[in-house]
């Protein structure tokens, strides 16, 4: 008897990235881990040129690079809640590594507090039929809407000893 099925084994994955970044960013990605997510990204969607939004990208390189921050030096300065605003076009994939908490979005940050279902929700608004919204965080987080996302992958990161893992969920906007 199988207790576990195939596609099960195909969604998820684990990798050991190297930590930190040369940058030293607080609250910043292991390194390769920004990379290595948008490629998998590209090949889940077989679109190695796909257009990305690098949303709340801190000191994050690739794509579109939008956060609220002005020191980061971000292409737009918005905040997530009001994406759409400021945005005439969509894309392939949307590549979110928003605050863990609103209490580390306040003093981290000092950032506003973060409603997930509001910003998740600008971003529907912002990615492609088909496209993909990847959200880095330290929990495995909800699909922001069910009736639109269908879970494609999920990427477990460690990075080193006595650290949380921080895990990837590749959500593929089905309309």
């Amino acid at each position: 008897m199988t207790i576990y099925s195939t596609e099960t084994q195909a969604k998820n994955m684990a990798w050991f990235l190297p930590r930190p970044k040369p940058d030293k960013y607080k609250g910043g990605m292991p390194l390769y881990a920004e990379k290595w997510c948008l490629q998998l990204a590209r090949d889940i969607l077989g679109k190695q040129d796909a257009t990305v939004l690098n949303l709340f990208c801190g000191m994050n390189s690739e794509g579109f690079r939008v956060d609220i921050r002005p020191e980061v030096k971000p292409d737009l300065l918005c905040d997530a809640h009001e994406l759409s605003k400021h945005l005439d076009r969509s894309f392939d994939i949307i590549f979110a590594d928003p605050p863990y908490s609103n209490k580390e979005a306040n003093e981290i940050y000092g950032t506003p507090n973060l409603k997930y279902k509001a910003w998740t929700g600008e971003a529907t608004k912002c990615l492609k039929d088909g496209g993909l919204l990847v959200i880095y965080h330290k929990h495995l987080v909800a699909n922001p809407d069910p009736q639109i996302y269908k879970v494609v992958k999920r990427v477990t990161v460690l990075n080193r000893v006595g650290h949380p893992p921080r895990v990837a969920v590749y959500f593929q906007k089905t309309r």
